[in-house]
């Protein structure tokens, strides 16, 4: 028979739990402290950038890990007491010692910027001002460079201006033919124009006109031309037309209808208050000036004193005294003279 144990087998289970426990802390602890120790953080040094791993606590330690030295008047963001953290972007500008001359006065200044317009921006002057300035505008700055700027600048001019009226004619029935009586005075006007005057060491240069405005709208005077002659002194001849073609005058080809006042919606009045009767002619006053005396081929000598709605550019209308005379007239083209 064999020997009892001294004491009672105890179970192995509970010291297996632990171990594992154990172990599993120092797995974690071991992963999250590596983690903590190294952050992936993306450092741009004066437009050039570079991935970097850091245990470092702050952006300043980062800095320091790095190499970087600052000075007083460069700058990092975000600001050297922020936490790192990973993914992280740092970005350091170096300020460039540079000198800006501005017509004769040197200004000596440290620019966190780029280029020459940054140097500027930076005196407190507008880059698109139009300084005259070298080197351009768009040079890199490199320390220790001297930016010169000439006295230039932009002068605003207001200048107001007379502004000359215009002349209305207005045909006047009333009035004999060719005379002439202002039926009211004409006023001129007033406008601003606004110029941009550049200005290089105190001498101005050419203007340019950037606006400009009426103040006061001129008024046109109104001027009345008589138009009334007596259209029995000018009829055409009623022989058939016979009279002679005239060797002076202006020609021109129109195209020629006929009409009597006995037509259908016809006046025996004419537009001037003539009486409509042979040797009375409608025109479009812009191509022929009523009163004037126009010479008609197969038609005779004869005076624009009528107007009609459907008279417009290079036609007329020749009035007889009877229907059976304009429908014989018809529609032609003639070639008439104006008579001077």
């Amino acid at each position: 028979m064999g020997a009892s144990p001294e004491s009672p087998a105890r179970s192995l289970k509970p010291y297996r739990l632990v171990a594992l426990l154990v172990a599993a802390a120092f797995l974690v602890l071991g992963v999250t402290g590596f983690v903590w120790a190294d952050s992936g953080v993306t450092l741009v040094v004066d437009g050039d950038a570079s991935y970097v791993m850091s245990d470092a606590d702050t952006v300043d330690d980062l800095i320091a890990d790095a190499g970087i030295v600052l000075g007083p008047a460069d700058v990092v963001s975000p600001s050297l007491a922020t936490p790192v953290s990973d993914g992280m972007t740092v970005v350091v500008r170096h300020a460039v010692p540079v000198v800006v001359d501005i017509s004769g006065s040197p200004l000596a200044l440290d620019v966190v910027g780029s280029t020459v317009a940054d140097a500027l921006v930076a005196t407190g002057l507008d880059p698109a001002s139009g300084h005259t300035v070298e080197p351009s505008l768009e040079t890199p700055l490199s320390p220790g460079m001297t930016i010169s700027v000439s006295d230039v600048f932009v002068r605003i001019v207001e200048e107001h201006v007379e502004v000359d009226h215009g002349t209305v004619v207005e045909n006047d029935p009333s009035m004999e033919q060719g005379s002439r009586a202002i039926k009211r005075q004409g006023e001129p006007g007033t406008t601003v124009r606004i110029y941009r005057v550049v200005v290089t060491e105190g001498v101005e240069g050419p203007r340019t006109l950037s606006a400009e405005s009426i103040v006061t709208e001129p008024v046109d005077e109104v001027v009345a031309v008589g138009t009334r002659r007596s259209a029995p002194r000018v009829v055409a001849s009623r022989a058939g037309a016979t009279s002679e073609p005239p060797r002076e005058g202006r020609t021109l080809t129109v195209v020629a209808t006929a009409y009597s006042p006995g037509d259908p919606g016809v006046s025996t009045r004419t537009a001037t208050g003539a009486r409509a009767t042979r040797g009375i002619i409608a025109v479009d006053p812009s191509v022929i000036p009523l009163g004037t005396r126009v010479y008609v081929p197969g038609y005779g000598n004869a005076i624009a004193a009528d107007t009609g709605g459907a008279i417009k550019g290079d036609k007329i209308d020749v009035c007889f005294d009877t229907r059976a005379e304009a429908l014989a007239w018809g529609r032609r083209t003639v070639t008439i003279t104006i008579l001077p």
